[in-house]
C-alpha cells in the first residue's frame, strides 16, 4: 500500500499520466482504480477532516480561480456542465471557490463551471460556517449576499464597485489581509495536477485538490 500511496503523491506533484509511473512493483492500471475508488469512497475527504484545523475562525477570506481543463477532460461523463466544466473567453475552465482563515487553512471548497459567477456560489461556500467577519474583492458587492451575511451577525468586509450609488466603508486593516486567499490558490497550484484539470470528472479532480490541501495545510 505504501508504494500505492507513493505512486499517487508522484503523480499529484510532477502531473504526470497514469502510465508514466508504471513499474514491475506498481501497475499503473492497479494505482489508477485504487485512487478512483478512494474518490468514490470519499477517503481523502475523511482523512482531511481528520487532519483540518479544529478551531473556529474569526475572519474568512472568500474567492474563486480558474483551472484550465485540458483537452483529455473534455469529454465528461453526463455532459460538461454536470462535471463542474463551463466555457469561458479562455476555452473551457473549472472553477474552485474557496473560504480560508487568517492562516491561509481552507475551511470549505467547492467546484463549479468557470462559467459560473463567483457571488453566485458564496453562500454555499459559507453555509457550513460560522465566522465574524467575511473578507472577499469587489466580485461580491451584491446586495442578497451582504443581507444573508447581516441576518448571520457577519460583517462583510467587501468594497464596492464603481457603481455603487451609496458605497459602504470597507475595514482596510481586515482586507488588506486578503491576499491570504490568493496564496492559497497559489500554494494548490505547485501540485501540477491541480494546476491542470485532466479528469473527465470532477469527482477525481477534486481527489486531486483534497490531497493538495492535506499535504499543503494538514496538521
Amino acid at each position: 500500500m505504501e508504494k500505492v500511496l507513493t505512486a499517487i503523491f508522484f503523480v499529484l506533484h510532477e502531473g504526470c499520466t497514469w502510465r508514466g509511473i508504471n513499474q514491475p512493483d506498481a501497475n499503473w492500471n492497479s494505482v489508477y482504480h485504487y485512487y478512483r475508488r478512494w474518490c468514490r469512497e470519499g477517503v481523502w475527504a475523511a482523512v482531511w477532516e481528520q487532519v483540518a484545523p479544529a478551531a473556529k475562525p474569526g475572519a474568512i477570506y472568500l474567492d474563486a480561480t480558474f483551472i484550465k481543463v485540458q483537452r483529455s477532460g473534455w469529454n465528461a461523463a453526463g455532459g460538461r456542465d454536470l462535471q463542474a466544466i463551463g466555457l469561458t473567453k479562455g476555452g473551457w475552465n473549472t472553477k474552485l471557490h474557496a473560504a480560508v482563515d487568517g492562516k491561509g487553512r481552507p475551511w470549505a471548497l467547492l467546484l463549479t463551471g468557470g462559467n459560473v459567477a463567483d457571488v453566485s456560489q458564496a453562500t454555499e461556500v459559507l453555509a457550513e460556517l460560522d465566522p465574524k467577519m467575511v473578507v472577499a474583492d469587489k466580485g461580491y458587492d451584491s446586495d442578497p449576499l451582504r443581507r444573508w451575511l447581516s441576518e448571520r451577525g457577519v460583517t462583510s468586509c467587501i468594497p464596492p464597485r464603481r457603481n455603487r450609488k451609496n458605497p459602504r466603508p470597507v475595514r482596510r486593516s481586515s482586507y488588506r489581509k486578503r491576499p491570504l486567499i490568493e496564496n492559497f490558490f497559489g500554494h494548490l497550484k505547485t501540485f501540477r495536477r491541480v494546476a491542470t484539470r485532466y479528469e473527465k470528472l470532477a469527482e477525481t479532480f477534486f481527489g486531486w485538490v483534497l490531497l493538495a490541501v492535506i499535504v499543503k495545510f494538514g496538521k
